[in-house]
């Protein structure tokens, strides 16, 4: 059966060329280079070059990209004058690259994130890690090579199944229709431009992750000019002016009337930009501000005004748990209620017969495009087409400027507002109400380091300990913008953590989806946006062994890049959040406790050498046991980054040479350190499951 028209002329050189083809492919390669420069400069454009400017005018920098024959055509354009700014950068795999193109889209405003993979095998490895950007909003672009028609056809009419080909019903596309925003294949030049710009567009305005996919020999055909076709901008779906005005009409004397308005800032805050917004608001309402776990870090807890700690259900600190139940109203801004988010506040042991103490019946919610009032008229109100950014300045600007436009129009639409408005003129743009006076105790109730015996075993309790006073709470108010960020994995991780400081965007922890082994491979990401936007902060993932053990060979990119990323692993042998949701009577210090699921053993990681196993993969490793040894670690890591690492070894002959000539420079690498923590503890915000008076950890200093 001929092939040479199923295939690119550099494909069928690949797969069938003779020996003595070698020279002509050579030369032909180098045709093929020099035609993307010419096209490069300007005289022409093809959907590669196309792509690649777009994905780099939507804050696309780095491109995690797995090699394979269906993608490779368009990612050996990232290694040319066409790449458009682009960097390629070469994770071990989907999962790992998809995870680190997910912390790309987290970590600073306007980053997005980016994935290649080939058909079949590469794509659908991706899956799951492209649904969790999904549920989490992240903007990220899944690009995947993909047979050409020419060949779905020969599938369809002649029986050959081609290599990564499921079935040859466009398998790839219908599978990334469900987890992304838009889902588009590119099969024909003429389309490929409005194909790629409405995926694009998508994916900036509703902060999901998109799919394109390119049919084989689509890269160098010509299409328009990127220069004659308009910008992408955010362009979300015009609401009506009467349903927001309604809804901040009916919020405003809601406001007036509370005594202790609590304000509960969540992540769509930061994923749809409203940041310097929502700081203008808490200023004008003076009201204590609690971030959600999953909204943590929206501002920095360094200088946010009215901060008052992480609600995280009863996961909380007792203070911070006091100030939600004492509250008249909650405003609650961009909040995503998952379980996890608010963990214990709605979940298999709730008791009907003892509610939780929140004034639910006295909330003002707005996310995802709508706004909610809970009570009042027939039980409440609702509006399904409020943004949440418009909602925010406006109430913001009536409450601040109550003599300006917008209030004029609200009170000539709505009269009963007229003394809501003088009552705020008297005010002088604050609310009338004496403010609530916040939160009573520390922000951040995390006991000393002194509180746990230096030889004692750490624990998760000491261990946050030492991580927050002995390197976070170190950098003062941030003002040279170096505080860490902090990857928390899923599990009792993002638990323990809820109530360290972290600078604006400095927490990112799965709330939602909750992939173990997320942080690791996504720390990449976080790092080289970080890099990108010319930011100091070093990044630190913090897993359990479990987790860890699911994304390991992340570190390996770590080092590749040169990236200075601490990865700590709480290494106590066993899967503790399952064990945690199984039965958590198991970590009680009853003699009657029962023992641990077996299936809740992580039985590998017992064998591991970790201090070889970062050498292994080009960092540093440590190892430690007790609180000492771990502040001692800890101090190694502040003080500054590990040098390079040495070369793994020379290679004497048959070293390969690559067409790109260049040779990495060494840089410095990551840090990967081992916590034996005591197997059988829980962080002490979490020993509420254990039921009745659960003691703090057993093993603080009395």
């Amino acid at each position: 059966m001929p092939l040479n028209y199923l295939l690119s002329h550099k494909q069928y050189r690949r797969q069938f060329g003779a020996p003595e083809t070698v020279v002509d492919a050579k030369q032909a390669d180098a045709a093929g280079a020099s035609l993307l420069r010419v096209q490069a400069a300007g005289a022409g454009e093809t959907v590669a070059t196309y792509l690649n400017k777009r994905l780099a005018e939507i804050g696309v920098r780095h491109v995690m990209a797995i090699p394979g024959d269906y993608i490779s055509e368009w990612v050996e354009t990232l290694d040319t004058e066409g790449n458009a700014g682009l960097i390629r950068v070469h994770p071990n795999n989907e999962m790992c690259a998809t995870y680190a193109a997910d912390g790309c889209g987290r970590a600073t405003p306007g980053s997005v994130g980016c994935v290649a993979t080939t058909y079949g095998v590469g794509a659908l490895n991706a899956v799951q890690a492209v649904a969790g950007a999904f549920v989490e909003n992240v903007s990220m672009v899944l690009i995947n090579g993909s047979p050409s028609a020419a060949q779905f056809n020969s599938q369809r009419d002649q029986g050959v199944l081609w290599h990564h080909m499921f079935d040859g019903a466009f398998t790839d596309l219908r599978v990334l229709r469900e987890v992304t925003r838009m889902a588009v294949r590119i099969d024909n030049p003429a389309y490929a431009p409005d194909l790629i710009d409405a995926a694009l567009t998508a994916c900036i305005t509703d902060s999901k992750p998109v799919y394109i996919e390119i049919g084989n020999q689509m890269e160098l055909l010509p299409v328009p000019s990127v220069a004659t076709r308009p910008k992408l901008l955010k362009s979300p779906v015009p609401l009506p002016q009467i349903s927001l005005d309604e809804a901040v009409a009916a919020t405003l004397p809601v406001l007036l009337k509370a005594k202790r308005l609590v304000v509960l800032g969540g992540v769509e805050i930061a994923r749809f930009g409203q940041q310097t917004a929502f700081a203008d608001l808490l200023k004008t309402l003076q009201a204590p501000y609690l971030s959600s776990l999953l909204g943590k870090g929206i501002l920095s807890e360094y200088d946010a005004p009215y901060f008052a700690g992480t609600y995280n259900g009863k996961n909380s600190q007792a203070n911070v748990q006091n100030l939600v139940r004492g509250a008249d109203l909650i405003l609650s801004l961009g909040v995503q209620e998952t379980d996890f988010n608010f963990s214990g506040l709605a979940n298999t042991d709730y008791d009907p017969a003892m509610p939780p103490k929140l004034p639910m019946s006295a909330a003002i919610e707005v996310r995802m495009g709508a706004a909610r009032l809970h009570g009042g008229q027939a039980g409440g109100l609702y509006w399904g087409d409020v943004a949440l950014g418009s909602f925010i300045l406006a109430l913001n600007d009536v409450i601040a400027n109550p003599g300006g436009a917008t209030m004029q129009r609200l009170c000539a639409a709505y009269p009963s507002l007229l003394p809501i408005q003088q009552a705020l003129q008297q005010a002088q743009g604050k609310l009338p109400a004496a403010p609530f006076p916040g939160i009573e105790g520390p922000v951040w109730d995390i006991p000393v380091p002194s509180t746990y015996a230096p030889d004692a075993q750490i624990t998760w309790d000491s261990f946050k300990s030492l991580l927050h006073h002995g390197y976070l709470n170190t950098f003062g108010n941030d003002e040279n913008g170096e505080a860490p960020v902090v990857l928390a994995d899923t599990g009792l991780t993002f638990y323990n953590l809820n109530n360290i400081k972290s600078p604006q965007n400095g927490y990112i922890a799965q709330l939602a989806w909750g992939a173990i082994g997320y942080s690791p491979a996504a720390s990449c990401g976080v790092k080289l946006a970080l890099q990108a936007n010319g930011s100091k902060r070093r990044v630190i993932s913090v897993s359990g062994d479990g987790a860890f053990a699911e994304s390991c060979n992340a570190i390996g990119t770590l080092a590749e890049m040169g990236l200075d990323n601490v990865v700590f692993v709480m290494a106590n042998g066993v899967f503790a959040i399952e064990q945690f949701l199984i039965n958590p009577q198991a970590f009680s210090s009853s003699p009657q406790a029962p023992a641990f699921a077996a299936l809740t053993r992580v039985p590998q990681t017992a064998l591991w050498d970790w201090v070889a196993l970062a050498k292994g993969f080009g960092g540093v490793g440590y190892e430690v046991t007790s609180n000492a040894e771990l502040a001692e670690v800890i101090g190694k890591i502040k003080a500054g980054s590990p040098p390079p690492p040495q070369a793994g070894g020379a290679c004497a002959t048959g070293c390969c040479t690559f067409d790109d000539g260049t040779q990495p420079a060494p840089r410095s690498t990551f840090t990967l350190v081992a916590v034996r923590n005591v197997c059988k503890d829980l962080p002490s915000n979490t020993r509420w499951k254990l039921g009745g008076d659960a003691p703090d950890s057993p093993h603080a200093i009395v």
